[in-house]
């Protein structure tokens, strides 16, 4: 079970030493184990900017680089880099990724013990220096494994790098039609898949790591409520969502909006918060248990 590693890189020759540390590390393990072939695909999103290969010794062999004739943004390098991909299986991950040196390895003897076509692995977010489970506990993991919780919570996944997909059950639909504006492609993905009820599993360790700077919070935030209104346009599209799911995803993002940005009074925004995230866990019920 062969792995194709695709990496959009945008400007990002300060990480590619670490990357490539981690990405040696990983290959280490795994050929422990297994015979199967590894590639890295590092597709450079950022036309005149060389990737400085002097940082990539540790993996020569390995990696091959693809040249976008323009900057696509995160979506479409991600789908040009899975159409070179000779390998069975796919991980997207990102220049600047915190990975765990056994990611390749737990990851592979996961999806080769369940036989589905992706595995969730836990991980955890590291905020102000401090490190919180991205899901506290296997229950958690386990419904991310199901629609509910992206419909009544939003991508409950912090990004693609805790996931390894089989290729062949990557969404024709999510190739084809491309989320131009970057941000949410990764819960575009995810929602398509469940669209198309594909086996999805969970691996409880952590193996991945999300670094929050806090930085230009508002503004990565409204480029993210933007980002996902044209999601829902895309689902709807593809005709493979419940019309009631792509609503209540609407009014979730008005709600986001509405907290983040126009209640104006904290403590009118605490109830807010408190009333809203009770219709949720409503909505979480109903989808996961009722089956609505």
């Amino acid at each position: 079970m062969g792995v194709s590693v695709i990496i959009p890189y945008y400007h990002g020759n300060k990480y590619l030493e670490n990357l490539s540390k981690v990405l040696a590390d990983n290959i280490k393990e795994y050929e422990k184990k297994f015979d199967e072939k590894i590639e890295i695909l590092f597709i450079n999103d950022s036309p005149g900017d060389v990737l400085e290969k002097e940082f990539l010794k540790e993996i020569s062999g390995y990696y091959r680089i693809i040249e976008n004739d323009k900057n696509y943004g995160i979506h479409k390098t991600r789908v040009n880099g899975i159409c070179e991909a000779s390998q069975e299986y796919i991980w997207m991950l990102d220049q600047d990724d915190i990975v765990s040196e056994r990611w390749l390895l737990s990851q592979s003897e996961c999806i080769q013990k369940y036989k589905t076509d992706m595995v969730i692995a836990n991980g955890k977010r590291q905020i102000s220096g401090k490190d919180y489970p991205i899901f506290k506990n296997d229950k958690t993991l386990k419904d991310a494994t199901t629609i509910a919780p992206y419909v009544a919570f939003g991508n409950v996944i912090a990004s693609p790098g805790q996931c390894l997909i089989r290729k062949s059950a990557i969404p024709v639909f999510w190739m084809e039609n491309i989320l131009w504006e970057n941000c949410a492609d990764d819960m575009y993905l995810w929602m398509l898949m469940f669209g198309e009820k594909l086996n999805i599993s969970y691996n409880p360790e952590c193996l991945y790591t999300h670094v929050s700077t806090g930085e230009n919070f508002s503004s990565n935030e409204k480029q993210t409520i933007y980002s996902e209104y044209k999601v829902i346009d895309l689902l709807r599209k593809s005709g493979s969502i419940k019309e009631w799911y792509l609503r209540f995803y609407a009014e979730r993002l008005k709600i986001r909006n509405r907290y983040f940005f126009e209640i104006k009074k904290k403590w009118l925004a605490q109830i807010y918060y408190v009333v809203t995230e009770i219709i949720k866990v409503l909505v979480f019920w109903l989808v996961k248990y009722f089956k609505i």
